[in-house]
């Protein structure tokens, strides 16, 4: 089968001359194709025989039209991005809006600005083609086999995630430990995952364990389960994480925080693959694969002391650096729109697109909390934004304006919002903002882990 060509498309919709030799001049790849549509017509049926990248419409002549024409455009090719032109007379605030609040990526009024439309036209053909290289390679991989479903959802456009998803598919074939490490945020849970589908495990189950939520006296009894009569309250047999795990995958996030005396009870059960329930006297056999995280520096953690060197060993046979959000911006755009879809359909929304303007803000923004804060963000963003398109005022009613150096230490709270809703949000962004390790969360809101682990399940926050 002929290779599908991947020329850059532009489609001009009852465009005047002037408006021509102005996108012409806005286009530097001579490769990009440029062609004419006399009216909607005749444009609608250009965009169902092939795909374009962009198309521009014009509004001076038949303002009602044209933005029909977009509204249609958004609908039916929600892959080819619009760009909406008018006259100065017309180009009013009150235009732009409902320009974009029926599609378009963009709004210029004419004569347009040269400098800034060249910027947008690469930003909208560069968007498009990022999406639709993404679409390709999920296809692609599910050609190939690779159905892994936390694979699949492993944005991988820039040479960051590449190399990541190359070392997830290269120990997925071993049983050997590996040890994730990165940020909050950045998708470690997801590339442990990934491994675990892709793996001859994979029938088995996958066991998440946040080490940073148990105290000292509840590791053992979390991780390697129980007898009925062990210890006070324990009224029945209860089977640990290694148990739950058996011929599958033992996650155990935020390894960084077991302490000190716990980590020699680990130590030893992955050196033997034995473990013993507390209260029984027989010894288990552990057959699981373990695969460890941490978002904290271990090698610094061994030479102050505060992690054993011999379980760093064990753990670190393999390690994957997984980056931050900032070290990939070009997955950004991709991961936005599969975000945005994701929201719209979940909270039963009609499709949401985000102007130029705050594609680039949200490409530009540092994301302390990386992939996660991103996806929260668009969340919120698609169920307090009344129309379909997402602008930079509501970005920056989300946002809270400017990040100053005083951003992360508050957060705003509604008039009228409940105890419970100021509650979950306190503990949503202290996690968030302050630390992501639930002991120093606990210290920081002055209570327990355990009450820090009951509310985060009564809030159901992740």
């Amino acid at each position: 089968m002929a290779e599908k060509d991947s020329t850059p498309r532009i489609l001009a919709c009852d465009v005047d001359d002037t408006a021509v030799e102005s996108i012409t001049a806005s286009i530097d790849d001579a490769s990009i194709r440029l062609e004419i549509a006399s009216d909607r017509d005749d444009c609608l049926g250009l965009l169902k025989r092939g795909e374009y990248d962009l198309v521009f419409v014009d509004l001076s002549a038949d303002r009602e039209s044209g933005l029909n024409l977009l509204e249609q455009i958004r609908d039916l090719f929600p892959e080819t991005l619009a760009i909406a032109l008018s006259s100065v007379a017309e180009a009013d605030i009150q235009t732009a809006e409902t320009a974009l609040a029926s599609g378009a990526y963009d709004f210029f009024p004419k004569p347009t600005d040269l400098t800034r439309l060249r910027r947008v036209v690469d930003q909208a053909i560069e968007r498009v083609r990022l999406s639709r290289a993404n679409r390709d390679l999920r296809h692609q991989l599910g050609r190939r086999g690779d159905d892994s479903t936390a694979f699949r959802r492993i944005v991988r456009l820039s040479a960051a995630m590449e190399a990541v998803s190359r070392t997830v598919k290269q120990v997925a074939l071993t049983d050997v430990p590996v040890l994730l490490r990165g940020e909050t945020g950045v998708g470690k849970e997801l590339a442990a995952r990934s491994i675990h589908e892709r793996s001859k495990r994979s029938e088995g189950p996958f066991v998440a364990v946040n080490c940073g939520g148990f105290t000292e006296d509840l590791f053992s009894s979390e991780l390697f389960g129980h007898v009925r009569g062990a210890f006070t309250g324990a009224h029945a047999d209860r089977p640990g994480r290694f148990a739950i795990a058996e011929k599958g995958t033992l996650f155990l996030d935020e390894i960084g925080e077991v302490p000190l005396k716990n980590q020699v009870e680990l130590l030893r059960a992955l050196e033997s693959r034995e473990y013993q329930p507390l209260g029984d006297t027989e010894v288990h056999h552990a057959d699981v694969r373990i695969i460890a995280a941490s978002n904290r520096d271990l090698e610094a953690s061994v030479q102050n002391g505060s992690f054993r060197d011999d379980l760093y060993y064990r753990l670190n046979v393999v390690p994957i650096d997984v980056p931050p959000l900032r070290s990939r911006r070009s997955d950004i755009p991709v991961l936005i729109e599969t975000f945005l879809e994701e929201a719209c359909r979940a909270y039963d929304q009609p499709l949401k697109r985000v102007d130029a303007d705050t594609m680039e803000s949200l490409i530009a923004y540092p994301w302390p909390g990386n992939v996660r804060e991103l996806r929260n963000l668009i969340q919120r963003l698609v169920v307090t934004t009344a129309g379909p398109s997402i602008l930079a005022h509501h970005l920056e009613e989300v946002l809270g304006g400017g990040q100053s150096a005083d951003s992360d230490r508050y957060f705003d709270v509604a008039i009228g919002s409940t105890i419970e809703n100021v509650e979950a949000e306190l503990i949503r962004q202290t996690l968030l903002r302050v630390t992501s390790n639930r002991r120093d969360a606990a210290t920081v809101l002055g209570i327990s882990v355990r009450s820090l682990q009951y509310k985060l399940k009564k809030y159901k926050i992740q």
